[in-house]
């Protein structure tokens, strides 16, 4: 009589186990996916750093043209290329702008623009909140500032990240 009460139980208790394993396994899944979230932020993260850092290190070599540069990204207007200072008596040469400082920042801009553009980043060069300095704003995803309105990405009064922005602040000059 014992034994026909035992009917099944074994049964049970396997698939009671299986239910555990696939907790576990959806678990374990769920937290992979987290990772993959996480690792193409940091990359997201990485790539807006790297573009900041390089406009700011072109700005610091051609310091006489500050708010060249600003005027340049936040307009977006740019230059391909400038040459040298030489006068150059081809008719195609003289068609390119001469290089001074303002069209050096120029095609820098340009060159800064294609680059977050290609990468799915928005870039403006602001005043920093609180503060006498000039920022460098680089935003990506869903966050979409203007040289008139960084708000998505810092709250204008406390100088704070906006919670879940995609964006990147670094002070320049």
């Amino acid at each position: 009589m014992n034994r026909l009460n035992q009917k099944g139980v074994g049964l049970i208790e396997v698939l009671v186990a299986l239910v555990i394993l696939a907790l576990g396994v959806l678990g374990f899944a769920a937290l992979q996916l987290r990772a993959l979230d996480a690792a193409q932020e940091a990359t997201e993260q990485t790539v807006a750093m790297n573009t900041a850092r390089d406009l700011a290190e072109r700005m610091r070599v051609n310091r006489t043209a500050l708010s060249n540069y600003k005027t340049a990204i936040n307009t977006k207007k740019s230059i391909d290329t400038c040459i040298g200072t030489n006068n150059i008596t081809s008719p195609k040469a003289l068609a390119i702008p001469k290089c001074n400082e303002a069209n050096f920042a120029q095609q820098d801009a340009g060159e800064i623009l294609e680059k977050a553009t290609a990468n799915g980043q928005t870039i403006v060069v602001d005043g920093c909140v609180k503060s006498e300095m000039s920022c460098i704003y680089v935003s990506w995803g869903k966050t979409e500032i203007s040289a008139d309105d960084v708000s998505e990405c810092v709250d204008i009064t406390t100088g704070a990240y906006i919670v879940d922005s995609k964006c990147l602040v670094m002070e320049a000059f």
